[in-house]
Parts: C-alpha cells; structure tokens; sequence
C-alpha cells in the first residue's frame, strides 16, 4: 500500500495483494491448507532488535501468488511450532535466509526441506549489492520504506505503515523471482555468470546445512571481552547482557540502542561508585528513569575493583576505601 497524497490512508497499488491477519487458531486453521495447496510460498519475517541469536520473532510473513497473510506468533505462541513443521514441506521464496533461517531454527527448531534464495540469485547474475530494496527498486520499480525495518514490531496493534510494509516485503519476491529468473535463463551462456548460475542449487543446499547445525553461542561477545577483567567483571556482563535482550525482546528499543557493547564494556572497566554516576552515563531521560534502578542493582552488589588502575578521580570506578 502507498499513502494516498488527499487522504492519507493507505491504498493497493499493482504490487499489493489483499491480506489476512493471522492471530487466532481459528485463522491459522484456515490458512495452513491454503499455504500447502499453494505449491511455494513467499517467507519474510520482522523481530524484535536483538540480533539473530536473542531475538523474539515477532511476525511473519507468508505470501502466494495472489494472497499474503500476516502471522503474528506473539498471538499463536505454542502453534507456531506444528504450523511451521506444515509449511517447511513446502518449498519458500526467501530473500537473505542466512539469518532468518537461524531464527526459525533457535526458536522452533525448524527448517523448510527447500529455499530458493533470491539474494543468492542477485548476488550470482552479478548484482554487487543485492538486498531486498535494492533489488525491489532495480527490477520492480518499487521503492520500500526501509524505515519501518527497525520498528517495534512488539508493539500491538501494529500500525498502518507496519503492515504495509511487512505484506509487501513477502509479496514481491514472487514478481522480483520471475524477473530474475528470465534474466538467468539469458545469461546461462555468460562465461562468468553460468558457473555461478550452475552452482546456485548446491549453494542453498549448503546454506540449509548450515542452518540445520546452527548451535546459539554460549556467551555474548561482550562477556568474552570483559575476562581480562576478572570474575565479577564476567558475572556483570552476563547480568547486564541478559536485561539487554529481555528489555530488548519486550519491545524496549532503547534499551538495544542504550546499552550497545561500548557502553557495557566501558562499565565494565570502569564501574560507577553511585547509582548518580550511573545514570549520568546514560543520555537518555526516559530509558534513564525507567532502568536505572535495574543497571544500578548489577553495579551495587560486589563492588570490588575491576582493573588495576583504580585511582581515577572521576567517581565512575571504585576504589580501595570507597564502598556503596
């Protein structure tokens, strides 16, 4: 849907399909044999900001050739799992599934039998950058607001701008499939275009592998950072890594864009004395006012130094007489 320039309001342009949305079992129930009859199905999906290996899925979209729906698994919660393992027997138009794909894998254990990437497609006819907006704009014409991509999707109800989005996203791949496919079939002759063409259905065969053995990693990033730093340091930014993604999967935005790696190592390093020296690290009122309490709680317990040059004078690190 494209804003109407008197109104408004959102209307269908050519590349629109008319659209459920899917947040009752009832709904679900009605749309699974639709999804198997339909032969392939186009899969896209929105979360919430934290990153492919904390993150809540938060939506999805499934799109046929005439038809999109939109999944809202925060509604269906356990039936996302069975509705999943139904439609993984049919084949998914998909655009970048690398990390999608571990999504699907980490939360539900499930991975479609067969993807037809058209990121792996653009990438082999050539395209050097080859996303979604990119490629939508180069061969449909479409320009996507990309704006919308690190919205909260946790919040409902979503807005009108969400759903046009999401519904569109997956249901372009179709349209943006046949044009590329035309152009391979014109380029299998090519004398570096054909060998990567040829090696397409290996490549994605790989990339399913690769999905399948996905393990989530043990630690975050920034607690193998701070291990120099000693054991409190560790047990802080396990502490303060897991209120990052719970915050984060809430819907809280600002609590991903806060408490960034910097700023976690930064306060790992240098520890506040106070809850005050605290919050003056965190330039956001709202966030501020809403977490610190929570932050503070980390830093209040075990105030032992972590670094050894433990005289700055600036309040944020403790020292061997200072103590909450």
């Amino acid at each position: 849907m494209v804003p109407d320039c008197h109104t408004g309001r959102m209307v269908l342009d050519h590349f629109d399909l008319p659209t459920t949305f899917v947040d009752t079992p009832e709904k679900l129930q009605e749309a699974l044999p639709l999804w198997h009859a339909a032969g392939v199905l186009s899969v896209d999906i929105e979360c919430s900001l934290t990153g492919m290996h904390h993150c809540v899925l938060a939506l999805m979209q499934v799109a046929t050739h005439d038809q999109a729906w939109l999944v809202d698994p925060l509604a269906l919660d356990d039936l996302m799992r069975p509705a999943l393992q139904a439609m993984a027997q049919v084949p998914w138009i998909v655009h970048d599934f690398s990390g999608d794909g571990i999504v699907f894998k980490r939360i539900y254990d499930v991975v479609p039998d067969s993807i037809f990437d058209t990121m792996l497609l653009s990438r082999a006819l050539g395209y050097p950058q080859p996303g979604l907006k990119t490629m939508a704009k180069l061969k449909l014409g479409l320009d996507i607001p990309k704006e919308e991509q690190d919205s909260n999707w946790m919040l409902r109800p979503l807005r009108d701008a969400q759903i046009s989005y999401a519904s569109r996203d997956a249901a372009l791949l179709l349209p943006l499939l046949r044009i590329l496919a035309d152009e391979a079939d014109a380029q299998r002759e090519h004398p570096e275009i054909g060998p990567r063409l040829a090696s397409l259905p290996k490549e994605m065969r790989h990339l399913l592998k690769r999905v399948r053995a996905y393990v989530p990693p043990k630690h975050d990033p920034v607690v193998d950072k701070v291990r120099y730093l000693g054991e409190l340091a560790v047990e802080r930014a396990k502490k303060l890594t897991a209120l990052r993604w719970a915050w984060g999967n809430e819907g809280d935005v600002a609590a991903v864009m806060e408490l960034g790696n910097r700023w976690l190592t930064a306060r790992l390093a240098h520890p506040p004395a106070t809850r005050e020296a605290l919050e003056r690290t965190i330039p956001n009122p709202r966030f501020r006012r809403k977490r610190a309490e929570a932050l503070w709680e980390v830093f209040r317990e075990g105030g032992l130094e972590t670094q050894e040059d433990a005289d700055s004078s600036d309040g944020l690190i403790w020292n061997n007489t200072e103590r909450p």
